[in-house]
């Protein structure tokens, strides 16, 4: 399970090996995991990436909260800067919404590579608030996420941290069907944004990540 995620309130941010932090978490940290392990996953498996609906990048999906991505080529997308004004909270969570939809195409690429019985599946659950995701934005963020927004999960516009584990380990278990490949909203299987199938660009982030994660 590739359940990594952060979200800065730049896109600046660096990791340790000079690469943008927000696409080396959330994307080449689940590529390596999975690669590192594909040779112990033995049929029938199942590997669930952790996705998010920030990539339909729409008022329907996330409130206007996250900008919608902004593909570029991944190596572009692993430099910091990859956005305007890269100082802003704006880019910061641009860079977010951008990961996420990598992650995606990297599940697409993954049901096409691994061997029969070795499923993959990108599992989105949704706005879920209390939890640390946003622990580097600034102090009136932080508060609401963790005091304020917590109260939308009583409605159909955000996930309960319980529910969400829920619906995950359905995802994992198999309870929730879903055929490699699948993007999984909260507790069932659906499509994911028009953008996020491109076999183009899944390819050349497939190559890049293979580059950027090689020993």
């Amino acid at each position: 399970m590739g359940n990594a995620g952060i979200q800065y309130t730049n896109a600046l941010t660096e990791g340790p090996d000079g690469l943008e932090a927000t696409f080396t978490v959330n994307v080449l940290a689940n590529h390596l995991f999975v690669r590192l392990l594909q040779d112990r996953f033995a049929a029938p498996a199942r590997i669930v990436i952790t996705v998010s609906d920030t990539h339909f990048g729409d008022f329907k999906h996330n409130m206007g909260m996250v900008p919608g991505p902004a593909w570029k080529s991944p190596d572009a997308l692993a430099r910091t800067g990859a956005f305007p004004e890269p100082d802003t909270t704006s880019a910061g969570r641009t860079a977010y919404s951008t990961s996420k939809l990598a992650a995606i195409y990297l599940v697409h690429e993954y049901a096409r590579r691994l061997p029969a019985g070795i499923d993959a599946v990108a599992y989105n659950p949704g706005f879920v608030p209390g939890t640390g995701l946003t622990r580097n934005a600034g102090p009136v963020s932080r508060f609401a996420m963790r005091r304020i927004l917590p109260v939308m999960a009583l409605t159909p516009l955000a996930t309960s941290r319980d529910a969400a584990g829920r619906y995950l380990a359905d995802v994992v278990l198999g309870t929730t069907r879903a055929p490699t490949g699948s993007y999984v909203d909260r507790g069932r299987t659906a499509r994911s944004s028009e953008e996020s199938y491109d076999e183009r660009r899944e390819g050349e982030l497939w190559e890049a990540a293979e580059r950027f994660t090689a020993a």
